[in-house]
C-alpha cells in the first residue's frame, strides 16, 4: 500500500478517492477522523491520507490524478471586479456583490 496525496481537505482527499474509485483503483482514506486529535499530536500527522491498496496501481492512480488536477480551474482563473474590488472564481462573468460584468482585462 502507498500514499498517494496528502491534505488538510478531507473532502479534496474523498472526491479523489472517488476519482480513483470510477476507474476501478481500490484506494482506502487514512486519517478520516484526525481533526478529533487536534493538539495532541501535530496537526501535519492527522491530515487525512489517500492510500492505494495496490502497489502496482500507483503510478496509474497518480497518472489519472495528475490529468484531473491539469484540467482542474486554476489560481489564475480568479477575477477582481473592478466596480467593487470583490473577488470571483473564473466561472462567473458578473459580480454578485454589484451586480458589474467581468472585464476582459
Amino acid at each position: 500500500m502507498l500514499k498517494l496525496f496528502v491534505s488538510n481537505s478531507l473532502i479534496e482527499v474523498e472526491s479523489r478517492k472517488d476519482i480513483l474509485d470510477q476507474e476501478g483503483i481500490l484506494c482506502t482514506v487514512k486519517n478520516q477522523q484526525g481533526s478529533s486529535l487536534a493538539g495532541e499530536v501535530p496537526f501535519a500527522e492527522v491530515f487525512p491520507e489517500l492510500w492505494v491498496v495496490n502497489d502496482d496501481e500507483y503510478q496509474r492512480a497518480k497518472d489519472i490524478l495528475d490529468k484531473w488536477d491539469d484540467a482542474s480551474p486554476s489560481e489564475d482563473s480568479v477575477w477582481t471586479c473592478v466596480g467593487c474590488g470583490e473577488q470571483h472564481s473564473g466561472e462567473f462573468t458578473t459580480c454578485w456583490k454589484c451586480g458589474r460584468e467581468r472585464t476582459n482585462s
